[in-house]
């Protein structure tokens, strides 16, 4: 992969003479967007943000450029959610007090990551790349009546770009703090009825120091490397065939452990491929519209001990995905019916697994969803629901067979133009893993003792109510939703004390609710200036995040979480800023490191951007600057117990469009 990386690097850069996408008005980064004029896929569809009657965050391109985030899981951190992250390898998120699994294990998460509309195959977001992305959806409450099986908190679906217009190219590279090197190059257009945008880069980085001044050994990376293609063919109007293939692999990926006991020689190699084969078309007057899909990928997780086991790892996990997808959409003037079929199959082997054995899962699913409008077009009814079916087995031959039943509910009403109120109910959950019905494994030498599964366990489950305004006139635009979640059957673990074995049970599950906003003004706009001074922020609060098991608040679970700043652009230079602030509160923790500290300190962390188009040309291409400075007022602290995060960081690229 390395040298593909390469020689699409070579390649893009001397296609044209010179690279970066053509130079965007400034004046459109991070502006206010009448609800209206956003469109989204949340229901399989696009359709106005402002007929969708769950709450939905979208994250557009402009902002993705604007923030100084490397891969999926720094950037969320910029919109407040909170993460959880082992330096440079692993990189869970939280949503409503759910988060995918923290090793990455798509099938275990509560919070469903998607590329494209399906799922990504990992919940791991430091394999998740942003540099050929278009937009990002963020649903936030659940979506297993779209999406299936863990999609608990929320979703968040990562759409790559699509060629349009004229040929462009661009090539841009980076340096940093702590020897931070990436270079990358990309290219994106039509010709005739073709289209195409890809993307590669690659990028290494040395161990860092955290803010008090100690050098955190072992944080280093060897190489990250991301390739990602989207290309199509448009064979008559409106009916495409395309294919896009992402790719990620990082290799010698520092392991260090916590900071106090400092592992100096473990690492981490993973990758992830996927390839998606797609047909969407349509009729001539839009009344029928079809999308058909098949998918096929790979996800790949080892560690390495070189003290103890030398150059063989001491433990691996492959993931192989495949699935299809086939969807119908009617339209009607003032309705539409989405109905369709999903197939996805998994097969995992691991260090545990029978020696030619696997661990599996094959989940067929129909679903139906209708949204009809009514009173001229103010009244908003929507209406889903969803069958799934799935059979899991373990690398022994034991196999479990089950149906689950989802369903929602949804309204909205527009008092008038960028001003409406949305109610929705939703019901999700998540299978038990095949490890969590059937491992039976001796994790003696570990001091963990003998663990057992269950055969009996039930699915997870859950119910969310909600209520929502939103509001967008120029310059202000916003919204907030209050959320109700019943968890139930929540899977735990417990020893057994007449069998000595750790086994996996159903118990109580959990209530969750809170409120969350968002908020944003422009200055500039109010006051008709050439230019945008937009200060806006966003939070989530809970106002109940009790385990009903343990009759005490979630463990990792943050009451607050919030992301605000300021962001200023001129056109008439050529100049973007953006001053992002991210806070976390305290959480509630098991204090595995032995501190004697049962709970994470609050923090907040600021990142500043600033961009600057030095040589604007239409003939010979735009060359511009970027400057960052991460953990601007150098704060120390950590997103896991132990292992603290980078002190301040600089980082200054050079882009170069065409």
């Amino acid at each position: 992969m390395k040298k593909l990386v390469c020689c699409v690097i070579v390649v893009t850069a001397l296609m044209l003479p010179g690279a970066v996408q053509a130079q965007e008005d400034p004046k459109d980064e991070g502006s206010i967007t009448m609800l209206e004029e956003t469109v989204v896929t949340a229901g399989r569809i696009k359709e106005k943000k402002e007929d969708v009657t769950i709450n939905i965050t979208v994250v557009t391109e402009e902002q993705i450029q604007q923030s100084s985030a490397r891969d999926l899981g720094g950037l969320l951190a910029k919109q407040g959610f909170m993460i959880r992250e082992y330096p440079n390898s692993l990189i869970s998120v939280e949503i409503r007090g759910f988060r995918t699994e923290t090793h990455g294990n798509d099938l275990a998460s509560h919070v469903l990551i998607l590329i494209n509309g399906r799922r990504a195959g990992t919940g791991n977001l430091a394999k998740i790349m942003l540099d050929n992305v278009e937009r990002i959806e963020i649903i936030r409450g659940p979506g297993s009546v779209q999406y299936g099986a863990s999609a608990m908190g929320g979703v968040v679906n990562v759409i790559t770009k699509k060629g349009t217009g004229k040929p462009s190219v661009y090539a841009e590279g980076t340096l940093g703090s702590w020897n931070y090197q990436k270079g990358a190059a990309g290219a994106s257009g039509q010709f005739k009825n073709f289209d195409f945008s890809f993307s590669g880069s690659s990028e290494s980085q040395d161990d860092y120091n955290t803010a008090h001044g100690d050098k955190y050994y072992n944080t280093d990376f060897d190489s990250k490397e991301r390739i990602s293609v989207n290309a199509g063919w448009t064979f008559i109007p409106d009916n495409r065939i395309g294919v896009t293939y992402t790719g990620y692999e990082g290799e010698g990926i520092g392991s260090p452990g916590r900071l106090s006991q400092n592992d100096l020689d473990n690492y981490v190699d993973h990758a992830i491929n996927t390839v998606d084969f797609v047909y969407d078309g349509q009729t001539a007057n839009g009344f029928l519209l079809w999308n058909l899909r098949y998918f096929n990928g790979k996800d790949e997780y080892e560690i390495f001990d070189p003290e103890k086991y030398g150059n063989k790892h001491q433990y691996f996990r492959d993931t192989d995905q495949q699935g299809a997808q086939a969807q119908l959409t009617i339209k009607w003037e003032h309705a539409h019916v989405v109905t369709g079929f999903d197939w996805t199959n998994y097969e995992i082997t691991n260090s545990y697994t029978i020696n030619g054995g696997e661990n599996t899962y094959d989940n067929p699913a129909a679903f139906l969803m209708a949204k009809t409008k009514l009173f001229d077009d103010k009244l908003v009814l929507s209406a889903g629901g969803r069958y799934d079916q799935y059979d899991v087995e373990s690398d022994d031959g034991q196999s479990t067979d089950e149906t689950n039943w989802s369903s929602s509910l949804g309204a909205s009403y527009k008092f008038s133009p960028g001003f409406s109120i949305r109610v929705n109910y939703a019901e999700a959950f998540r299978m038990p893993t095949a490890d969590q019905l059937y491992m039976y494994d001796d994790y003696s030498a570990y001091g963990m003792g003998i663990w057992s599964g269950n055969p009996d366990l039930d699915p997870e489950k859950s119910k969310t109510y909600e209520i929502g305004l939103d509001f967008s006139k120029k310059p202000v635009s916003g919204g907030i939703t209050y959320f109700y979640t019943d968890f139930e059957d929540k899977i735990s673990y417990a020893l057994d004390p007449v069998d000595d074995i750790t086994r996996y049970k159903n118990v109580d599950g959990a209530t969750i609710s809170g409120i969350e906003g968002t908020l944003q003004l422009d200055i500039g706009d109010f006051f008709n200036w050439s230019y945008e001074l937009s200060p806006y922020a966003s939070f989530t609060y809970l106002t109940e995040y009790e385990d009903e098991e343990e009759d005490e608040d979630l463990q990792y679970t943050p009451r607050l979480t919030a992301s605000y700043g300021l962001c200023f652009a001129n056109p008439d230079i050529g100049f973007v800023s953006r001053l992002n602030f991210a806070y976390i509160d305290e959480q509630d923790i098991t204090d595995y490191e032995g501190t004697g500290e049962t709970t994470l300190d609050s923090y907040t962390v600021a990142d500043l951007t600033i961009a600057k188009t030095l040589f604007p040309s239409k003939k010979y291409g735009d060359v511009s600057v970027k400057a960052e400075i991460k953990n601007l007022f150098d704060e120390a602290y950590a997103v896991v117990q132990g292992y603290p995060m980078p002190g301040r960081t600089f980082y200054i690229g050079l882009r170069y469009a065409y």
